[in-house]
């Protein structure tokens, strides 16, 4: 490519063309929050030509609930002349809808702070996406934690594979859940399907049961194997006052029991 060709490119594709291109809201303001530069993407959130809104201030076109406190990150990036990447819910043209936008600090040619840049992106799409994966993980954690009403006033709840902090919030909030929907008396805890029992699941088992006996209902703990009650007491996990039992068998008869009945 000649020199003179290059200079026809660059003239064609000037800074304001590729703003302009660009699949988000590019918006320019000096200290005051005033206008300087606005590209298309941006006029065509707002419903106005550049024309007619430069000069204005952002705040009175576009809303957040940052705008024009101090925890607007165009005003900390022109004091601090830092670079700040946040996620917000803006009101533009009458419209509200969450954007991810990166606010820095414009410079002149010396370097000195002269106002600030946002570059804001639409991100709906992702949030719904983000919101179906959450609801499809609630799905999947409710499903590997059923608890199932055994008889009146007894629920049992069988626990399989890996608890991690998570899956052990669901858990709780499962059991505590269904002890108030079927005024349970007595919760069965069946950890005969997870693999492993730490620290860390223990305490989360421990909450679990404190957490049911606030509700009024006994909970009993069954299916410890001895290699995991040898590594409870290695330990040192402090599980007095907690009704266990080897086998889901025997924590069924010790919890009918505990209503009256009898396991015949």
């Amino acid at each position: 490519m000649s020199k003179n060709e290059t200079l026809s490119v660059t003239d064609n594709f000037s800074n304001k063309n590729i703003l302009d291109q660009l699949p988000c809201m590019v918006m320019a303001v000096d200290r005051d929050f005033n206008i300087l530069s606005l590209n298309a993407v941006g006029s065509r959130w707002l419903g106005e030509d550049f024309e007619n809104i430069e000069g204005k201030k952002c705040y009175d076109l576009v809303r957040s609930p940052h705008c024009n406190t101090n925890n607007c990150r165009v005003k900390q990036a022109m004091e601090n002349g830092k670079v700040y990447v946040w996620r917000n819910e803006i009101t533009a043209a009458g419209k509200t809808f969450p954007v991810e936008y990166t606010a820095a600090p414009l410079k002149d040619k010396e370097g000195n702070i002269i106002g600030g840049v946002e570059y804001v992106i639409d991100i709906s799409d992702r949030v719904k996406i983000e919101a179906e994966v959450r609801a499809h993980s609630r799905t999947i954690m409710e499903l590997s934690t059923p608890v199932i009403k055994l008889w009146d006033g007894i629920v049992i709840l069988p626990l399989v594979g890996v608890i991690d902090t998570m899956r052990a919030q669901q858990i709780i909030e499962n059991l505590l859940s269904s002890i108030v929907e079927n005024e349970a008396a007595v919760a069965i805890l069946d950890v005969t399907g997870v693999p492993m029992i730490d620290t860390s699941v223990a305490q989360h088992i421990l909450k679990t049961v404190s957490a049911g006996k606030m509700l009024g209902a006994e909970v009993i703990i069954t299916g410890f194997s001895p290699n995991v009650a040898q590594t409870i007491v290695t330990l040192g996990v402090d599980m007095s006052g907690i009704i266990t039992t080897g086998s889901l068998r025997d924590g069924v008869s010790k919890a009918f029991a505990l209503v009256g009945k009898k396991l015949v």
